[in-house]
Formats: structure tokens, sequence, C-alpha cells
């Protein structure tokens, strides 16, 4: 996947500039509580407990750490006028049964206080540009928010060009190509 920045493009109605870069390794406590914060978002939608020192578990170190570790997974940061405002973890092969050779967002966040801006969308197209080719992206039944964010970006880079599907009774996957472009 391309590690260039994508520059200080403003997506529409957006009033930052923005980047979005491999995580470095002095960034990784940054992802850790970046990915804490994503935790309490998703525990509003799926059960999800805090251990006696208030870490979810499993915690955020354990996700970290594999995609410090691991070479096929790439973790991204984004940042609004030079703060951190989200990040994306990318799989490049897909853990869902049956899907080949697909690469998977296995995480997306952009924090509450960027939310509404274009942020999302601006870097869900970055990640599908860098890397062009076969993509999957699940969510759950449970958030349908996210579901319509990506079936309408999605929409927007493919041209309608995907396919959805249940893969069990509370997650919905996108399967779908890119050419790099964007949309």
């Amino acid at each position: 996947m391309d590690e260039a920045k994508s520059g200080t493009e403003r997506p529409t109605g957006a009033e930052s500039t923005w980047t979005l870069t491999e995580v470095a390794e002095n960034e990784r406590a940054l992802l850790r509580r970046l990915f804490d914060l994503y935790l309490y978002d998703f525990s509003e939608m799926e059960h999800a407990d805090l251990d006696e020192e208030g870490w979810f578990a499993p915690n955020a170190e354990w996700w970290v750490e594999r995609y410090r570790s691991e070479p096929d997974k790439r973790a991204l940061l984004l940042r609004a006028d030079d703060k951190p405002a989200g990040f994306a973890l990318v799989d490049e092969r897909s853990p869902i049964a049956g899907s080949g050779d697909r690469r998977y967002v296995a995480a997306f966040f952009v924090m509450r206080a960027y939310r509404r801006r274009g942020l999302g969308e601006a870097m869900a197209r970055e990640v599908f540009r860098r890397a062009p080719g076969r993509w999957q992206v699940l969510e759950v039944k449970a958030n349908p928010r996210a579901q319509a964010f990506w079936r309408r970006v999605i929409g927007d880079v493919t041209g309608g060009a995907y396919v959805e599907r249940w893969v069990s009774e509370r997650e919905v996957v996108q399967e779908f190509e890119t050419t790099g472009g964007g949309g």
C-alpha cells in the first residue's frame, strides 16, 4: 500500500486539511488510545466489558500489536489540521471465509469531533486509491449509520458496482473492486 500522504486536500464541506499516513512506531500509543475510543463507540452497539483497570477486553493493545508485527496488516492514521482525528486498519487478506484475495477494512474510525465534515469519506477514498483491487467492508447489523456510510462511499467509488450480502445474522459485507482512482 502506498505510504504517501494524501496532502492538504479539503473534503467537500470540510473546514480542515488532512493527511493519512502509516502509523509510525512512535505513534503506537496514540493508535492504542484512538482504538480505545473506537471500542467505546462500538460498545453502544455490541456489548463490551471492561477489566478491573478500565480497559476493554480484548484490549486495544492486542489489536495494535497485530498491526505492528504482522506484515499483511496496515495501520493508517488520519490527521485533521495536524491533529489526530482517526484511523483505518487494513488487512491484505480478508478473514471472512471464501473471500479469496480480497483486502479488508478491519476497523475504521473518525473521532466524534471530526465527523460530518467529509473526513471519513476522504479517508475511505484514499485507502481504496492506494490499494486498487478487490475489497470487502463489513458492518454489524446494529450499526445502520455505518451501513449507510459504506453503501454511499462504495457506491460512489465503484459507480454502484458492488455486491452486498449478509455473512451472518448480525453482519453485512460489501464486496467490490477499485481501480485506484478513488471515485
